[in-house]
């Protein structure tokens, strides 16, 4: 990940990312995860960049504090699932990220807890 939050931009690319379907939260505490995924991100890329509007705030109450950017991004992502029985396993490719249409985005910073600047 590489952000350049004064430019408003970041960069997400991961590969080979193993997901698990659990169906309910009560499972995803309570089960095993299986050994082998239900499907794998094989390559996701977002991109973040421009700034649109920002928010900066401090709540010492609640110890929160943060400063973000509303910008726009752009995402490319491929998902396989892996054959299981008389499943035959599936890939979606997304279109190129330069076409993808974005109405919202946001990256930014934040502070609490522990962290929160006193």
């Amino acid at each position: 990940m590489n952000v350049q939050l004064g430019a408003g931009s970041a960069l997400l690319d991961a590969e080979n990312i193993p997901v698990h379907d659990v169906f309910t939260v009560a499972n995803s505490f309570g089960h095993v995860v299986p050994l082998v995924p239900d499907a794998v991100i094989d390559s996701l890329r977002i991109e973040w960049s421009g700034i649109k509007d920002t928010i900066q705030f401090s709540d010492a109450t609640d110890r929160f504090a943060g400063y973000f950017l509303e910008n726009s991004a752009t995402i490319e992502v491929t998902v396989t699932t892996p054959p299981s029985g008389s499943l035959h396993g599936f890939q979606f490719v997304s279109d190129p990220g330069s076409t993808s249409v974005s109405h919202f985005a946001q990256i930014g910073h934040d502070s609490n807890g522990a962290f929160f600047p006193e």
